[in-house]
């Protein structure tokens, strides 16, 4: 045997070791120093890097929440500037005329919230199908037609709450980790990152009919998720932080992933029977009762 053969050897031997025995990420832990080892299978991973023990893995998720706390300043939005108006791009379009656009705006002015493209359909100037078709053209994302929702096999991917709060349901998961998220009007891609990190994977936006979405909603809100948990009211991050640690403790969970959705901070924990998701409210958001699993 060679000493590349015997250096190869010891490479592969001591990969093994580190993967079965990992070091803990947490700095200061008494198993994180030279000699002291604890198997994978007891402790936890968070995004990734792995903690020995529930104290080293509560201490690293308190950090996140109270980093993800920072963030959350009130619900997601779209940022709109650098995108042709949509009542603009009706016009160019052709479907609207300078008259009956202008009248809709002052119709907006008048009705703080009102979105142009609602007006303009209450009017009975353009059909639901131009208006969707519009809003793909604005941000540059395909239109699924309303066939597609009725063949939709992941919804239990996400957490129900979200999926009504963004006005959102994910219509195909790829095998190399792509998930297509379907929105009913503009799409929010701060809802998309938070569900990058979450699930650990890259997403697609794509609109359908606003009409269709709902109903394919209200036909998924039917059947409760036992998995998904909300917990209303003020927490603090050392709060959140002991929640997580111990349902990842009780449902076995092996790895555990933090995002800021919104007004909610989302813990992903990833189970042997299924995914389970714990949705927090931040701290200004108004208490209304106590943790209930979403129905």
């Amino acid at each position: 045997m060679t000493l590349s053969h015997i250096q190869r050897w010891v490479e592969r031997v001591y990969g093994a070791c580190r993967v079965a025995f990992p070091r803990c990420e947490y700095p200061g832990c008494a198993f994180a120093e030279p000699g002291r080892w604890r198997a994978a299978a007891h402790g936890i991973r968070l995004h990734g890097q792995w903690y020995c023990s529930s104290p080293c893995f509560e201490a690293a998720a308190c950090r996140r929440f109270q980093r993800a706390s920072a963030l959350v300043t009130g619900p997601a939005s779209s940022a709109t500037h650098r995108r042709l108006p949509l009542g603009l791009l009706l016009f160019e379009r052709g479907l609207v005329s300078q008259a009956q656009l202008q009248s809709a705006l002052r119709e907006q002015r008048e009705n703080c919230g009102s979105r142009i493209g609602e007006l303009l359909h209450e009017m009975g100037i353009v059909s639901q199908r131009q208006i969707t078709s519009a809003l793909g053209m604005q941000w540059a994302c395909p239109v699924l037609p309303e066939s597609a929702l009725s063949a939709v096999s992941v919804p239990a991917l996400l957490p129900a709450v979200l999926l009504q709060r963004f006005g959102m349901l994910p219509v195909y998961f790829s095998n190399r980790r792509v998930l297509c998220v379907a929105f009913g009007t503009v799409p929010d891609y701060t809802a998309l990152y938070a569900v990058e990190q979450a699930l650990a994977c890259r997403t697609e936006a794509c609109i359908v009919d606003s009409a269709a979405m709902n109903a394919a909603l209200s036909r998924h809100l039917r059947h409760p998720q036992p998995f998904d948990h909300l917990f209303e009211g003020p927490h603090t991050a050392g709060e959140m932080a002991r929640i997580t640690c111990s349902c990842a403790i009780q449902q076995g969970a092996s790895e555990v992933r933090l995002a800021s959705c919104g007004e909610y901070l989302w813990a992903r924990l990833e189970t042997p029977i299924r995914p389970a998701n714990l949705l927090f409210e931040h701290r200004n958001a108004p208490t209304s009762g106590p943790c209930h699993a979403i129905r």
